[in-house]
């Protein structure tokens, strides 16, 4: 096969990040293998061992650009202006970002088991980003905007609500609604889903 054009080394390495990221989401961790990611690249394989050095090495790289990804997709709240629009913005930041194809199957099936450092960096963006959840839920309480519980299990529950239905959607290789699952979360975080009583003139359906 023909070779690419000669690129400066950030490039090269970019060209090769983003191929493996597509052979990983299309096929899998552990049915992708470096010729898959050399051809789609279209690069030598000694090419590709002079950036890294095996295909373990180049995913877990992909594995962490991808968490940035979703991390940054947050937002701080401007508590000076109107909180639901930035709630609900921040909410379809987080999902689009993780609902998208190549990460929703790399982050969230592929790269849970596949051996004890990669599940370290998984746990050490779930940590960062539970951090990063608490930290807001606790400025929200310190403003009066979010309720007073117990910020770690509720930085908890909302990240649930985020990667659950991303997870399942996945692993069952189906369509998952994300606007409404946009909905329903901010819904949830700022009005909860059980009402107490009936709003007026409800009537039962079915």
């Amino acid at each position: 096969m023909s070779r690419s054009a000669p690129m400066n080394p950030d490039d090269r390495r970019s060209s090769l990040l983003a191929a493996a990221r597509h052979v990983f989401a299309e096929r899998g961790y552990h049915a992708a293998n470096v010729s898959h990611i050399i051809e789609a690249a279209n690069v030598a394989r000694g090419t590709f061992y002079n950036y890294f050095e095996s295909k373990r090495a180049i995913f877990q790289e992909v594995l962490q650009e991808l968490m940035a990804e979703v991390a940054a997709a947050a937002r701080p709240i401007d508590v000076k202006q109107d909180i639901l629009p930035q709630v609900h913005n921040n909410v379809g930041n987080v999902v689009r970002a993780a609902c998208a194809p190549d990460v929703a199957r790399i982050l969230f099936a592929e790269a849970v088991g596949i051996d004890p450092e990669g599940d370290a960096i998984l746990a050490m963006f779930y940590s960062f980003g539970l951090l990063r959840i608490e930290g807001a839920l606790a400025m929200g309480q310190n403003f009066g905007i979010v309720r007073d519980l117990h910020p770690g299990l509720l930085a908890r529950c909302v990240l649930g609500m985020v990667k659950e239905p991303v997870f399942q959607s996945a692993l069952a290789k189906e369509p998952l609604d994300v606007e409404g699952l946009v909905d329903v979360i901010t819904a949830v975080l700022t009005g909860g889903a059980i009402a107490m009583s009936p709003p007026e003139g409800h009537v039962p359906r079915g």
